[in-house]
């Protein structure tokens, strides 16, 4: 056999040995994967949160107010920043509106009952 056709292992074949000072032509660029765009928005989701716990405690006036206008103020702002309906944002909007009208029935039936 021939010696230029044996590779380093002994074996005969046509394997092709590239020359090392050659440098490759196309320069491959790095993948980029962009984790922004993929990052779950965290508002919607705590304008849910903040809205049930302002129906919860829909007894106490004060603070069913501030946590359902807290959690209607992210969920309007959630809505409004992503252009589009998302599911979380309008139950954040729904339950913070819903928790308010309920502190506030409360509130009116105690004083008249008071």
């Amino acid at each position: 056999m021939d010696n230029q056709n044996l590779n380093q292992n002994g074996n005969a074949g046509n394997s092709y040995q590239a020359d090392p000072f050659i440098q490759p032509s196309a320069y491959q660029q790095p993948i980029v994967i962009d984790e922004l765009a993929h990052k779950k928005d965290m508002l919607p989701t705590t304008s849910l949160i903040v809205g049930v716990l302002g129906m919860l405690f829909f007894w106490s006036f004060i603070v069913a107010v501030i946590l359902c206008l807290i959690g209607l103020i992210m969920g309007i702002v959630s809505l409004a920043k992503t252009k589009r309906n998302s599911g979380l944002a309008l139950a954040g909007v729904i339950t913070s509106t819903v928790g308010i009208c309920l502190s506030g029935i409360v509130f009116f039936l105690l004083i008249l009952l008071a």
